[in-house]
Protein backbone atom coordinates (compact mmCIF):
# COMPACT_ATOMS: atom_id res chain seq x y z
CA UNK A 1 0.00 0.00 0.00
CA UNK A 2 3.36 2.41 -0.04
CA UNK A 3 4.09 2.29 -3.30
CA UNK A 4 4.95 5.38 -4.37
CA UNK A 5 5.57 6.93 -1.29
CA UNK A 6 8.89 5.73 -0.07
CA UNK A 7 11.77 3.36 -2.09
CA UNK A 8 13.65 0.68 -0.11
CA UNK A 9 16.87 0.09 -2.20
CA UNK A 10 18.17 -3.42 -1.20
CA UNK A 11 22.16 -4.31 -2.15
CA UNK A 12 21.40 -8.10 -1.67
CA UNK A 13 17.57 -8.22 -2.54
CA UNK A 14 17.15 -11.70 -0.84
CA UNK A 15 17.57 -9.75 2.43
CA UNK A 16 14.15 -8.42 4.31
CA UNK A 17 13.60 -7.83 7.81
CA UNK A 18 9.69 -8.02 9.03
CA UNK A 19 9.82 -4.08 10.39
CA UNK A 20 11.32 -3.49 6.64
CA UNK A 21 9.86 -5.34 4.29
CA UNK A 22 6.32 -3.38 5.01
CA UNK A 23 8.40 -0.24 3.69
CA UNK A 24 9.58 -2.06 0.12
CA UNK A 25 8.45 -0.48 -3.02
CA UNK A 26 11.20 -1.77 -5.83
CA UNK A 27 14.71 -0.37 -6.87
CA UNK A 28 14.87 3.06 -8.20
CA UNK A 29 17.72 5.07 -10.44
CA UNK A 30 20.54 7.52 -8.96
CA UNK A 31 18.83 10.72 -8.91
CA UNK A 32 20.25 13.25 -6.68
CA UNK A 33 18.92 14.26 -3.43
CA UNK A 34 18.18 17.44 -1.09
CA UNK A 35 19.46 15.72 2.07
CA UNK A 36 21.28 12.12 2.64
CA UNK A 37 21.04 10.95 6.29
CA UNK A 38 23.61 8.55 6.86
CA UNK A 39 22.56 6.61 9.44
CA UNK A 40 19.28 4.47 9.65
CA UNK A 41 19.00 3.79 13.52
CA UNK A 42 17.03 6.19 16.35
CA UNK A 43 18.90 9.16 15.10
CA UNK A 44 17.60 8.65 11.57
CA UNK A 45 14.71 7.95 11.87
CA UNK A 46 14.24 10.92 14.15
CA UNK A 47 15.18 13.23 11.49
CA UNK A 48 13.17 11.51 8.62
CA UNK A 49 10.27 12.17 10.80
CA UNK A 50 10.85 15.89 11.69
CA UNK A 51 11.59 16.42 8.17
CA UNK A 52 8.19 14.50 7.12
CA UNK A 53 6.15 16.20 9.24
CA UNK A 54 7.53 19.06 8.85
CA UNK A 55 4.26 21.96 7.98
CA UNK A 56 6.99 24.30 5.96
CA UNK A 57 8.78 21.40 3.87
CA UNK A 58 8.75 21.90 0.38
CA UNK A 59 7.00 19.39 -1.22
CA UNK A 60 9.72 18.36 -3.92
CA UNK A 61 11.74 17.46 -1.08
CA UNK A 62 13.61 14.42 -1.60
CA UNK A 63 15.77 12.78 1.41
CA UNK A 64 17.73 9.34 1.63
CA UNK A 65 18.78 7.07 4.32
CA UNK A 66 21.75 4.99 3.94
CA UNK A 67 22.11 2.11 6.34
CA UNK A 68 23.87 -0.72 6.14
CA UNK A 69 22.29 -2.92 8.69
CA UNK A 70 19.07 -5.34 8.16
CA UNK A 71 16.91 -3.25 10.43
CA UNK A 72 16.00 0.23 10.35
CA UNK A 73 15.85 1.97 13.93
CA UNK A 74 17.97 -0.64 15.63
CA UNK A 75 21.20 0.99 15.96
CA UNK A 76 23.75 -0.58 18.93
CA UNK A 77 20.75 0.18 21.46
CA UNK A 78 17.73 -1.22 19.51
CA UNK A 79 18.66 -4.22 18.04
CA UNK A 80 18.03 -6.70 20.37
CA UNK A 81 14.77 -8.36 20.90
CA UNK A 82 15.15 -9.70 24.27
CA UNK A 83 12.63 -8.61 26.76
CA UNK A 84 15.10 -8.65 29.14
CA UNK A 85 16.56 -5.62 27.58
CA UNK A 86 14.51 -2.98 29.05
CA UNK A 87 14.91 1.26 28.24
CA UNK A 88 16.48 2.91 31.15
CA UNK A 89 13.92 6.05 30.63
CA UNK A 90 10.23 5.52 31.24
CA UNK A 91 8.26 5.26 28.70
CA UNK A 92 6.30 8.72 29.27
CA UNK A 93 9.93 10.17 28.25
CA UNK A 94 10.33 8.39 25.38
CA UNK A 95 8.41 10.27 22.73
CA UNK A 96 10.56 10.41 19.44
CA UNK A 97 9.20 14.39 19.78
CA UNK A 98 9.27 16.92 22.00
CA UNK A 99 6.36 18.70 20.79
CA UNK A 100 3.57 15.67 21.70
CA UNK A 101 5.77 14.04 24.68
CA UNK A 102 2.73 11.44 25.16
CA UNK A 103 3.44 10.34 21.73
CA UNK A 104 5.18 6.90 22.77
CA UNK A 105 2.27 6.16 26.10
CA UNK A 106 -0.29 6.58 23.18
CA UNK A 107 1.28 4.27 21.15
CA UNK A 108 2.01 1.72 24.22
CA UNK A 109 -1.70 2.30 24.92
CA UNK A 110 -2.93 1.29 21.08
CA UNK A 111 0.09 -1.73 20.70
CA UNK A 112 1.07 -3.14 23.81
CA UNK A 113 -1.42 -1.91 26.41
CA UNK A 114 0.20 -4.37 28.93
CA UNK A 115 3.02 -1.54 29.64
CA UNK A 116 1.74 2.22 31.64
CA UNK A 117 3.59 4.81 30.75
CA UNK A 118 5.49 4.87 33.93
CA UNK A 119 7.04 1.51 32.82
CA UNK A 120 10.61 0.65 31.32
CA UNK A 121 9.37 -1.20 28.47
CA UNK A 122 11.68 -4.07 25.90
CA UNK A 123 14.16 -1.61 23.31
CA UNK A 124 12.88 -4.04 20.97
CA UNK A 125 9.28 -3.10 21.06
CA UNK A 126 10.75 0.83 21.52
CA UNK A 127 12.14 -0.25 18.09
CA UNK A 128 8.69 -1.13 16.58
CA UNK A 129 7.85 2.29 17.71
CA UNK A 130 10.36 4.44 16.34
CA UNK A 131 9.40 2.60 12.67
CA UNK A 132 6.15 3.17 13.07
CA UNK A 133 6.71 6.62 13.24
CA UNK A 134 8.64 6.39 9.68
CA UNK A 135 5.52 4.73 8.47
CA UNK A 136 3.33 7.06 9.35
CA UNK A 137 5.51 10.10 8.48
CA UNK A 138 5.84 8.35 4.93
CA UNK A 139 1.96 8.08 4.65
CA UNK A 140 1.67 11.96 5.45
CA UNK A 141 4.50 12.84 3.45
CA UNK A 142 4.72 13.86 -0.46
CA UNK A 143 4.88 10.76 -2.66
CA UNK A 144 8.69 9.56 -3.47
CA UNK A 145 10.18 12.11 -0.40
CA UNK A 146 11.85 9.26 1.29
CA UNK A 147 13.73 6.36 -0.19
CA UNK A 148 15.64 3.93 2.13
CA UNK A 149 18.98 2.72 0.77
CA UNK A 150 20.70 -0.31 2.10
CA UNK A 151 24.46 0.24 2.14
CA UNK A 152 27.25 1.54 3.64
CA UNK A 153 28.84 5.05 2.98
CA UNK A 154 32.86 4.77 2.73
CA UNK A 155 33.89 8.10 1.75
CA UNK A 156 31.78 12.01 1.91
CA UNK A 157 33.58 14.85 -0.64
CA UNK A 158 32.64 18.21 -1.72
CA UNK A 159 31.79 18.09 -5.66
CA UNK A 160 34.46 20.82 -7.31
CA UNK A 161 32.64 23.89 -8.46
CA UNK A 162 29.16 22.26 -7.02
CA UNK A 163 26.65 22.65 -4.74
CA UNK A 164 26.12 18.63 -4.26
CA UNK A 165 28.09 16.13 -2.11
CA UNK A 166 29.22 12.93 -3.68
CA UNK A 167 28.54 9.48 -1.39
CA UNK A 168 30.70 6.73 -2.67
CA UNK A 169 28.79 3.61 -1.44
CA UNK A 170 30.70 0.13 -0.38
CA UNK A 171 28.58 -1.48 -3.44
CA UNK A 172 30.36 1.00 -5.45
CA UNK A 173 27.26 3.22 -6.12
CA UNK A 174 27.64 6.89 -5.79
CA UNK A 175 24.62 8.94 -4.90
CA UNK A 176 24.69 13.10 -5.03
CA UNK A 177 22.70 14.99 -2.03
CA UNK A 178 22.69 19.06 -1.23
CA UNK A 179 23.15 18.36 2.23
CA UNK A 180 24.10 15.71 3.90
CA UNK A 181 23.58 14.86 8.25
CA UNK A 182 25.73 11.96 10.12
CA UNK A 183 23.80 10.34 11.98
CA UNK A 184 26.25 7.76 12.75
CA UNK A 185 25.27 6.73 16.14
CA UNK A 186 27.72 5.13 18.69
CA UNK A 187 31.05 4.10 16.95
CA UNK A 188 32.73 1.10 17.77
CA UNK A 189 36.01 1.62 19.18
CA UNK A 190 39.00 0.60 17.86
CA UNK A 191 40.60 -2.08 20.14
CA UNK A 192 43.98 -3.99 19.03
CA UNK A 193 44.47 -4.61 22.62
CA UNK A 194 42.22 -7.32 22.69
CA UNK A 195 43.40 -9.32 19.30
CA UNK A 196 39.97 -9.97 18.74
CA UNK A 197 40.13 -12.46 21.69
CA UNK A 198 36.92 -9.84 23.57
CA UNK A 199 33.76 -11.34 22.65
CA UNK A 200 31.07 -8.45 21.39
CA UNK A 201 28.46 -8.32 23.88
CA UNK A 202 25.69 -8.36 21.24
CA UNK A 203 26.99 -11.87 20.06
CA UNK A 204 24.51 -14.57 19.74
CA UNK A 205 26.00 -16.96 22.48
CA UNK A 206 23.69 -19.45 23.78
CA UNK A 207 26.10 -21.81 25.89
CA UNK A 208 26.41 -19.86 29.06
CA UNK A 209 25.25 -22.77 30.22
CA UNK A 210 28.15 -24.56 29.79
CA UNK A 211 30.72 -21.52 31.21
CA UNK A 212 32.36 -21.54 35.20
CA UNK A 213 33.19 -18.09 34.60
CA UNK A 214 32.65 -15.31 32.88
CA UNK A 215 34.29 -11.54 32.75
CA UNK A 216 32.82 -8.31 31.66
CA UNK A 217 35.37 -5.72 30.81
CA UNK A 218 33.05 -2.79 31.65
CA UNK A 219 30.35 -2.08 34.70
CA UNK A 220 27.92 0.26 32.40
CA UNK A 221 24.39 -0.74 30.91
CA UNK A 222 25.73 -3.28 28.79
CA UNK A 223 27.60 -4.93 31.15
CA UNK A 224 23.93 -5.33 33.14
CA UNK A 225 22.44 -6.33 29.50
CA UNK A 226 25.15 -9.23 29.60
CA UNK A 227 24.46 -10.33 32.81
CA UNK A 228 20.55 -10.22 32.34
CA UNK A 229 21.03 -12.07 29.30
CA UNK A 230 23.78 -14.97 30.78
CA UNK A 231 21.31 -15.64 34.20
CA UNK A 232 18.03 -16.28 31.81
CA UNK A 233 20.62 -18.67 28.89
CA UNK A 234 21.11 -20.90 32.48
CA UNK A 235 24.55 -19.29 33.16
CA UNK A 236 25.46 -20.38 37.36
CA UNK A 237 28.99 -19.55 37.56
CA UNK A 238 30.80 -16.79 38.79
CA UNK A 239 30.79 -12.90 37.18
CA UNK A 240 33.89 -10.63 37.28
CA UNK A 241 32.92 -7.07 36.30
CA UNK A 242 35.79 -5.27 35.56
CA UNK A 243 36.32 -1.50 35.01
CA UNK A 244 38.44 1.34 36.45
CA UNK A 245 36.20 3.00 38.92
CA UNK A 246 34.02 -0.22 39.58
CA UNK A 247 30.77 1.02 40.17
CA UNK A 248 27.55 -0.33 38.01
CA UNK A 249 24.31 2.22 36.82
CA UNK A 250 22.56 3.64 39.99
CA UNK A 251 18.81 2.01 40.09
CA UNK A 252 15.69 4.32 39.21
CA UNK A 253 14.08 5.28 42.15
CA UNK A 254 10.06 3.42 42.81
CA UNK A 255 8.01 4.66 43.18
CA UNK A 256 8.83 7.50 40.31
CA UNK A 257 8.54 10.76 42.01
CA UNK A 258 8.68 13.83 39.27
CA UNK A 259 10.87 16.75 39.36
CA UNK A 260 9.59 19.28 41.73
CA UNK A 261 8.99 22.57 38.96
CA UNK A 262 11.42 25.13 41.66
CA UNK A 263 13.98 22.66 40.69
CA UNK A 264 13.54 22.95 37.11
CA UNK A 265 13.79 26.89 37.65
CA UNK A 266 16.67 26.57 39.96
CA UNK A 267 18.41 24.36 37.14
CA UNK A 268 17.68 27.30 34.96
CA UNK A 269 18.94 30.06 36.63
CA UNK A 270 22.22 28.01 37.55
CA UNK A 271 22.84 27.09 33.38
CA UNK A 272 21.97 31.02 32.54
CA UNK A 273 24.50 32.34 34.79
CA UNK A 274 27.68 30.88 33.09
CA UNK A 275 29.54 29.58 36.09
CA UNK A 276 32.59 27.18 35.83
CA UNK A 277 33.08 24.45 37.47
CA UNK A 278 33.39 24.85 41.13
CA UNK A 279 30.19 27.19 41.52
CA UNK A 280 28.19 24.45 39.66
CA UNK A 281 29.82 22.13 41.99
CA UNK A 282 29.21 24.30 45.36
CA UNK A 283 24.94 24.50 44.20
CA UNK A 284 24.65 21.03 43.73
CA UNK A 285 26.11 20.37 46.99
CA UNK A 286 23.92 22.92 48.84
CA UNK A 287 20.83 21.40 47.26
CA UNK A 288 22.05 18.13 48.73
CA UNK A 289 22.61 19.63 52.29
CA UNK A 290 19.30 21.26 52.12
CA UNK A 291 17.82 17.39 51.99
CA UNK A 292 17.02 17.10 48.01
CA UNK A 293 17.71 13.99 46.86
CA UNK A 294 20.42 13.61 43.80
CA UNK A 295 17.96 11.94 41.45
CA UNK A 296 15.91 15.36 41.13
CA UNK A 297 19.14 17.46 41.00
CA UNK A 298 20.75 15.33 38.29
CA UNK A 299 17.62 15.21 36.55
CA UNK A 300 16.80 19.18 36.91
CA UNK A 301 20.04 19.80 35.69
CA UNK A 302 19.97 17.43 32.28
CA UNK A 303 18.20 19.23 30.23
CA UNK A 304 20.38 22.21 31.02
CA UNK A 305 23.49 20.47 30.12
CA UNK A 306 24.80 21.56 27.19
CA UNK A 307 24.77 25.32 28.25
CA UNK A 308 26.66 24.20 31.81
CA UNK A 309 28.97 22.43 29.77
CA UNK A 310 29.51 25.01 26.87
CA UNK A 311 30.17 27.83 30.31
CA UNK A 312 33.45 25.71 31.09
CA UNK A 313 36.54 26.66 29.89
CA UNK A 314 38.92 24.05 28.88
CA UNK A 315 40.34 23.35 31.84
CA UNK A 316 36.92 22.73 34.04
CA UNK A 317 36.19 20.57 31.39
CA UNK A 318 39.03 18.29 31.54
CA UNK A 319 38.79 18.30 35.50
CA UNK A 320 35.72 16.99 34.52
CA UNK A 321 36.04 14.28 32.46
CA UNK A 322 39.00 13.59 34.61
CA UNK A 323 37.23 13.57 38.34
CA UNK A 324 33.22 13.79 37.71
CA UNK A 325 32.61 12.04 34.35
CA UNK A 326 31.95 8.73 35.26
CA UNK A 327 29.75 9.80 38.83
CA UNK A 328 27.92 12.12 36.48
CA UNK A 329 27.17 8.80 33.98
CA UNK A 330 26.33 6.59 36.51
CA UNK A 331 23.82 8.77 38.64
CA UNK A 332 22.15 10.09 35.07
CA UNK A 333 21.97 7.23 32.80
CA UNK A 334 20.19 4.76 35.58
CA UNK A 335 19.13 1.34 35.38
CA UNK A 336 15.74 0.42 36.00
CA UNK A 337 15.22 -0.86 39.76
CA UNK A 338 14.22 -4.59 38.89
CA UNK A 339 17.54 -4.70 36.60
CA UNK A 340 19.41 -3.68 39.38
CA UNK A 341 17.92 -6.26 42.01
CA UNK A 342 19.26 -9.07 39.71
CA UNK A 343 22.69 -7.53 40.40
CA UNK A 344 22.25 -7.33 44.11
CA UNK A 345 21.35 -10.69 44.36
CA UNK A 346 24.16 -11.99 42.53
CA UNK A 347 26.53 -9.95 45.00
CA UNK A 348 25.08 -11.05 47.69
CA UNK A 349 25.84 -14.70 46.87
CA UNK A 350 29.09 -14.65 45.99
CA UNK A 351 28.72 -15.43 42.37
CA UNK A 352 29.33 -11.37 41.33
CA UNK A 353 32.98 -9.65 41.78
CA UNK A 354 33.76 -6.66 40.75
CA UNK A 355 37.15 -5.59 40.22
CA UNK A 356 38.50 -1.75 39.91
CA UNK A 357 41.27 -2.27 37.43
CA UNK A 358 42.27 -1.59 34.02
CA UNK A 359 42.92 -4.48 31.30
CA UNK A 360 46.23 -3.82 30.20
CA UNK A 361 46.36 -7.31 27.46
CA UNK A 362 44.87 -10.28 26.42
CA UNK A 363 45.55 -14.03 25.76
CA UNK A 364 44.32 -16.96 24.46
CA UNK A 365 44.82 -19.60 26.87
CA UNK A 366 45.39 -22.91 25.30
CA UNK A 367 43.55 -26.05 25.67
CA UNK A 368 41.18 -24.52 28.01
CA UNK A 369 38.45 -23.47 25.34
CA UNK A 370 37.66 -21.99 22.33
CA UNK A 371 36.76 -18.46 24.46
CA UNK A 372 38.95 -19.17 27.28
CA UNK A 373 41.37 -16.16 27.44
CA UNK A 374 43.89 -15.19 30.52
CA UNK A 375 43.20 -10.96 31.11
CA UNK A 376 46.55 -9.40 32.03
CA UNK A 377 45.03 -6.64 34.63
CA UNK A 378 46.62 -3.02 35.70
CA UNK A 379 46.21 -3.82 39.69
CA UNK A 380 47.61 -4.37 42.67
CA UNK A 381 45.58 -6.88 44.31
CA UNK A 382 45.52 -9.10 40.93
CA UNK A 383 47.48 -8.91 38.03
CA UNK A 384 45.75 -11.81 36.15
CA UNK A 385 42.58 -13.37 35.63
CA UNK A 386 41.67 -16.88 33.62
CA UNK A 387 38.00 -17.09 32.80
CA UNK A 388 36.17 -18.83 30.34
CA UNK A 389 35.06 -16.01 28.18
CA UNK A 390 35.37 -12.26 28.35
CA UNK A 391 33.29 -9.89 26.60
CA UNK A 392 33.67 -6.22 25.71
CA UNK A 393 31.33 -4.10 27.68
CA UNK A 394 33.47 -1.00 27.73
CA UNK A 395 30.73 1.22 25.34
CA UNK A 396 31.22 4.20 23.54
CA UNK A 397 34.73 5.10 21.92
CA UNK A 398 36.66 7.52 23.85
CA UNK A 399 38.90 9.08 20.97
CA UNK A 400 37.69 9.73 17.76
CA UNK A 401 40.39 8.95 15.88
CA UNK A 402 41.13 5.58 16.90
CA UNK A 403 37.41 4.23 16.04
CA UNK A 404 37.19 1.40 12.75
CA UNK A 405 34.75 3.62 10.52
CA UNK A 406 36.56 4.45 7.33
CA UNK A 407 33.86 7.20 6.73
CA UNK A 408 35.28 8.90 10.10
CA UNK A 409 38.73 8.54 9.14
CA UNK A 410 38.07 9.81 5.68
CA UNK A 411 36.46 13.42 7.40
CA UNK A 412 39.33 13.50 8.97
CA UNK A 413 42.04 12.85 6.58
CA UNK A 414 40.36 15.33 3.91
CA UNK A 415 39.93 17.93 6.99
CA UNK A 416 36.08 18.04 6.37
CA UNK A 417 35.33 18.04 10.04
CA UNK A 418 37.29 19.22 13.23
CA UNK A 419 38.09 17.00 16.28
CA UNK A 420 37.41 18.47 19.34
CA UNK A 421 39.53 19.49 22.26
CA UNK A 422 38.90 16.17 23.67
CA UNK A 423 38.53 13.91 20.52
CA UNK A 424 35.31 12.65 21.76
CA UNK A 425 33.62 14.00 18.51
CA UNK A 426 33.33 16.96 16.27
CA UNK A 427 33.45 20.51 16.60
CA UNK A 428 29.32 22.06 15.88
CA UNK A 429 27.63 25.05 16.20
CA UNK A 430 24.27 25.34 17.63
CA UNK A 431 22.37 23.88 15.15
CA UNK A 432 24.45 20.87 14.37
CA UNK A 433 26.69 22.33 11.29
CA UNK A 434 29.93 20.86 11.42
CA UNK A 435 32.89 23.39 10.94
CA UNK A 436 35.82 22.23 8.66
CA UNK A 437 39.11 21.47 9.97
CA UNK A 438 40.48 25.33 9.99
CA UNK A 439 37.10 26.95 11.78
CA UNK A 440 34.58 27.47 9.27
CA UNK A 441 31.21 26.39 8.93
CA UNK A 442 29.72 24.24 6.63
CA UNK A 443 26.26 25.28 6.20
CA UNK A 444 25.45 21.68 3.82
CA UNK A 445 27.04 19.31 6.30
CA UNK A 446 24.97 18.09 10.03
CA UNK A 447 25.45 16.15 12.50
CA UNK A 448 23.68 14.93 15.65
CA UNK A 449 24.04 12.49 18.60
CA UNK A 450 27.28 11.06 20.26
CA UNK A 451 29.74 12.56 17.65
CA UNK A 452 28.54 15.66 19.49
CA UNK A 453 29.28 14.79 23.10
CA UNK A 454 32.90 16.75 22.73
CA UNK A 455 30.52 20.02 22.28
CA UNK A 456 27.40 19.25 24.54
CA UNK A 457 28.58 16.35 26.66
CA UNK A 458 25.19 14.75 26.67
CA UNK A 459 24.39 13.27 23.16
CA UNK A 460 23.97 10.13 23.30
CA UNK A 461 19.81 9.16 24.69
CA UNK A 462 16.65 9.97 23.24
CA UNK A 463 15.80 13.33 25.15
CA UNK A 464 19.06 14.58 24.10
CA UNK A 465 19.30 13.52 20.09
CA UNK A 466 15.75 14.53 19.52
CA UNK A 467 16.07 18.46 20.72
CA UNK A 468 19.20 18.63 18.63
CA UNK A 469 17.13 16.94 15.52
CA UNK A 470 14.05 19.89 16.22
CA UNK A 471 16.76 22.35 15.99
CA UNK A 472 18.41 20.81 12.62
CA UNK A 473 15.46 20.44 11.23
CA UNK A 474 14.68 24.11 11.42
CA UNK A 475 17.69 24.76 9.75
CA UNK A 476 17.64 22.29 7.15
CA UNK A 477 14.18 23.43 5.94
CA UNK A 478 15.08 26.78 6.53
CA UNK A 479 17.98 26.45 3.92
CA UNK A 480 15.74 24.74 1.35
CA UNK A 481 13.28 27.37 1.28
CA UNK A 482 16.33 30.28 0.90
CA UNK A 483 17.40 27.84 -2.26
CA UNK A 484 13.63 27.38 -3.86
Amino acid sequence: MFSGKVKWLLQDKSVHSAENELLAAGAGSDEPFDLAIIGGGFSGLCIAYHLLTHESLETKFRCVIIEPGENLGAGVAYRTDSPRHLLNVRAKGMSITECDPAFFARWLAENAPEFTPDDFVPRGMYRRYINDCLTRAIMQGQPGALTLLKDEVHTLEPKPGSEWYRLRLKSGRDVRARAVVLALGNLPPKTPLDKGLLATPWSSFTEYHKLKNLAIVGAGLTALDVILEAEASGFSGHYFIISRHGHFPKPHCEPHIPVPPELHEWAAELAASRQGLRPVLRAFQHKRKSGIGWEHLVDALRRHSPLIWSSFDLHDKRQFLRHFRTLWNIHLHRSCHASMQVVTSLKETGRLRQIAARVVDVEKRTGAGDSAVRLVLQSDALPALDVDRAINGTGLFSDILRTDSPLVAQLIRNRLVLPDEFRLGFKVNENGQLLSANGVVQPDLFTVGALRRGEELESTAVPEIRRQVRVMVEEIVRIMAERG
